[in-house]
């Protein structure tokens, strides 16, 4: 119940991932996300979620420095495809070549001779995605990759990368408020034996009742940006999350727990990798470990009936560089 496969291997299904302890919110020091990491380890098994363009590849340098000693008990998985500029711009390149290079160069941060999961981080639309994932397969058959996966796409761009190699692992937002799998990519997913890895699925703390006031955040959180928290949009959201959290209270959940225990009940390939620099927020999601029952969830999407979340997820110029967002 606990666990979600993909290609061959049984992995937990609560994950963990690593983005924040670099980036996006408040600045974590390193000895502290070092020993974070270490505990979740040493805890584990654990999915650790990295990426190439996270800092710049710091991030996958701190998963390595931890990776040291204890690479046996944890699925690895990181992304290529997107890259962080000199200048701290964004770009998205699906060249094969280059994916190919990132590889390596994430190997080497990492200290590992393979990556277990590797996800093209970001569709570019100036490159087939046939070619893009192909490169994947290439590493797959070097040794260096042992499963392939994508990140943010369309049911059509799925099917168009399965032509090529089989896809084990799809990774996208999925929350409480942020639902657009369910249009397709999750049951497809369901249907066609690849896990659906959730990020963000907490809402990047908002739904885990960790953001109450946003003049608490630091003002590089980059949820400064994001419509959902701001002004009349963040105000409701907060009134919609009061009525969870009653729920939850009842049930005898946390904020945290009443957010995954719905994911799980979305389906036994569905896994989650949120991210936290507390232990002690890690330890409340992994007490989440049975799906919500079909009484909480009808009582949970009633909520939603007389009162929905606001705002987009991201700005228009952040969607539009989606595949996910496009059509079916």
């Amino acid at each position: 119940m606990n666990q979600i496969t993909i290609g061959s291997d049984k992995v937990p299904r609560l994950g963990y991932g690593c983005m924040g302890l670099t980036q996006a919110y408040q600045p974590v020091q390193l000895d502290k996300a070092q020993a974070l990491l270490r505990i979740i380890v040493d805890e584990g098994p654990v999915m650790l979620d990295t990426a190439a363009t996270y800092s710049g590849g710091k991030n996958e340098i701190l998963v390595g420095s931890v990776l040291k000693t204890s690479r046996d008990h944890v699925f690895l998985a990181s992304k290529a495809g997107m890259y962080k500029n000199p200048d701290g711009s964004r770009e998205i390149d699906g060249d094969p070549d280059r994916i190919i290079k990132s590889c390596n160069e994430s190997l080497s941060r990492l200290g590992t001779d393979v990556i277990d999961l590797l996800y093209l981080h970001r569709v570019d639309h100036r490159v087939p995605v046939e070619e893009s994932v192909g490169a994947i397969d290439q590493l797959v058959s070097q040794g260096k990759v042992r499963y392939t996966g994508l990140s943010e796409v369309s049911q059509t761009t799925l099917e168009r990368a399965r032509s090529v190699t089989p896809i084990h692992a799809l990774q996208s937002e999925y929350s409480l408020w942020s639902r657009r799998v369910e249009d397709d990519i999750l049951n497809y997913c369901r249907d066609h034996g690849i896990a659906l890895v959730a990020y963000s699925p907490v809402g990047r703390g908002f739904l885990a009742g960790g953001v109450r006031k946003m003049s608490q955040l630091s003002k590089r959180d980059i949820r400064h940006g994001m419509p959902r928290f701001q002004g009349d949009a963040f105000e409701n959201n907060l009134r919609v999350l009061e009525q969870a959290e009653l729920l939850g209270l009842r049930w005898g959940m946390t904020l945290a727990q009443v957010c995954l225990n719905w994911l799980w009940s979305r389906g036994e390939h569905v896994g989650a990798i949120p991210g936290t620099a507390n232990l002690s927020h890690w330890r409340d999601d992994k007490g989440a470990t049975n799906p919500l029952l079909e009484d909480q969830l009808t009582e949970l999407e009633g909520i939603f009936e007389n009162r929905r979340f606001e705002g987009e997820r991201y700005t228009p110029a952040k969607l539009a560089q989606l595949d996910s967002e496009r059509s079916k």
